[in-house]
């Protein structure tokens, strides 16, 4: 098997009807499987999409598993194909995206993770990758500094996505990943809930060897937040959540502290701004987000 491409239900039974159909409908050169990881949604989307999509391999969890947990079980039962591929249910695979990664990964063995251009439904550009959050990286997003083609977390000049070159991390709405780095590096921190799973998996991945890549030759549709009641406040709360987990877990509990800090600081600022512009929903919700991480 080529490939295997691993995608969480969470009552998202429309977005991952259209998600499994973009892939089902298009000829593929490689041969794939798909599975489908429901997570306690309990709403009877599982029951549908098993009644139309019967070539589907389906996963029932008891419980709400978060994207690290949930993508687990899959992978956990993904045992002959080359390549995993990670996409989120509110995406559409477009072109020759599968077979393009694919191609490409086999084509560069050092390539341990790999991503392409992600658009969105209206054809803008969705920055999905950056560097390391790592010294001066960090610091520029997490003061939304944004000096261009300078070092960030979160890389969003358009430049950045215009050509194949290797990355810190790709996001995880839509990964491609060397079965050998699961087996060097294992799964996902399930210790994550949702948001830097994907970064902390690229950051060990890196630090076995293996490359982590941009191929925007290739693109997918993602809607962004398409299972979240309230998507900047998951995202922003998730993210810092997690930064904070990933310093603990890397350098130790004093190193996250200081970063714990620094994202408090830099919080009541965006707050203060957001507020002085007039821009007040932005501002209660990162109120909301440092009630959050207390």
């Amino acid at each position: 098997m080529d490939l295997a491409i691993s995608i969480i239900n969470y009552k998202t039974k429309d977005l991952s009807e259209k998600c499994i159909k973009s892939i089902l409908e298009k000829k593929w050169k490689i041969n794939y499987q798909i599975w489908l990881v429901d997570n306690a949604s309990n709403d009877g989307s599982l029951e549908y999409l098993k009644e139309n999509f019967p070539k589907v391999n389906f996963i029932k969890s008891n419980n709400n598993l978060g994207f690290a947990g949930g993508h687990n079980l899959a992978l956990k039962k993904i045992k002959n194909s080359r390549y995993i591929a990670i996409l989120n249910s509110d995406t559409e695979v477009t072109g020759e995206v599968l077979d393009g990664m694919v191609k490409f990964l086999d084509e560069n063995e050092k390539i341990g993770v790999a991503s392409c251009k992600v658009l969105g439904f209206d054809r803008a550009l969705q920055p999905n990758g950056g560097d390391l959050p790592l010294g001066f990286a960090l610091i520029n997003w997490l003061f939304n500094l944004d000096f261009p083609n300078f070092p960030n977390f979160h890389r969003n000049e358009q430049s950045y996505y215009e050509r194949e070159h290797e990355v810190g991390w790709v996001s995880g709405n839509f990964m491609v990943i060397n079965r050998k780095v699961i087996e060097s590096i294992g799964l996902f921190d399930d210790k994550y809930f949702m948001y830097f799973e994907d970064a902390d998996f690229c950051f060990r991945a890196k630090k076995k060897g293996f490359s982590v890549w941009i191929n925007p030759k290739y693109s997918i549709k993602h809607l962004s937040g398409g299972s979240l009641d309230d998507p900047k406040f998951r995202q922003w709360s998730g993210e810092y959540k997690g930064l904070i987990y990933f310093y603990k877990k890397n350098f130790g509990i004093f190193e996250s502290l200081v970063v714990k800090l620094l994202i408090y600081v830099s919080t009541i600022f965006r707050m203060i701004a957001f507020a002085l512009t007039g821009r007040l929903s932005y501002a209660k919700t990162y109120g909301k987000v440092l009630a959050s991480l207390r």
